[in-house]
């Protein structure tokens, strides 16, 4: 983790170096999509679920290179696996002894910082990590005594893309999303990551 923080920092730093030696282009603007995403780990399932993301961005580009921010609001959900009740037994509450495909649903606040190198005249290639928020958690068959101490309120992702600018001060992007911090908060030791797959249109305000 101190690794991907150190070479973040590096990038970000090289960008905002090699971006004030040229001509610099600042963007603001909103963007919307849909995040296809899935969970790994071994009671939980790890069936692949959709849902829509919306928010905003920040950012400056150079000749070569960019720099953008984003704040992106979406949803997820875990559901259990059919060894959840026996391997989680002293977090799950008196009376629920079958908890097999409980949901258990996130409202996440997602910032991808990105560096963009420019690799076609309308297309950069983007990499960087992504820090995602929890902002709540709903325990919807209300089957842990707390919920907190399961799941954790926040993660780190590795995300890789591309951007893709068109007309009119839009553009597309696709990215591949890889979770690095294991989400699993309790005693259990089980690793549970997220991966996502987004496709979003931007435009420029």
């Amino acid at each position: 983790m101190k690794h991907l923080i150190k070479s973040t920092l590096t990038l970000i730093g090289f960008s905002l170096f090699t971006n004030a030696s040229n001509a610099q282009n600042f963007h603001v603007g909103i963007k919307a999509g849909a995040t296809i995403y899935n969970n790994s780990g071994k009671d939980i399932s790890g069936k692949f679920n959709a849902f829509p993301f919306g928010g905003a961005y920040l950012g400056v580009s150079g000749e070569k290179m960019s720099l953008i921010a984003e704040g992106i609001f979406t949803q997820t959900r875990m559901v259990a696996g059919d060894n959840f009740n026996q391997v989680f037994n002293n977090y799950i509450r008196s009376g629920k002894d079958q908890v097999r495909n409980a949901e258990f649903s996130f409202s996440e606040l997602s910032v991808p910082v990105l560096v963009g190198f420019k690799a076609l005249p309308f297309t950069w290639f983007e990499i960087g990590p992504q820090f995602t928020k929890i902002v709540s958690m709903n325990d919807k068959d209300e089957v842990l005594n707390e919920i907190t101490n399961v799941h954790k309120d926040s993660y780190v992702s590795a995300v890789i893309g591309a951007r893709v600018k068109l007309p009119l001060g839009l553009h597309v992007t696709g990215r591949y999303v890889m979770g690095l911090s294991n989400r699993n908060n309790s005693s259990v030791s089980e690793r549970w990551t997220t991966q996502h797959f987004q496709v979003g249109v931007g435009f420029g305000l």
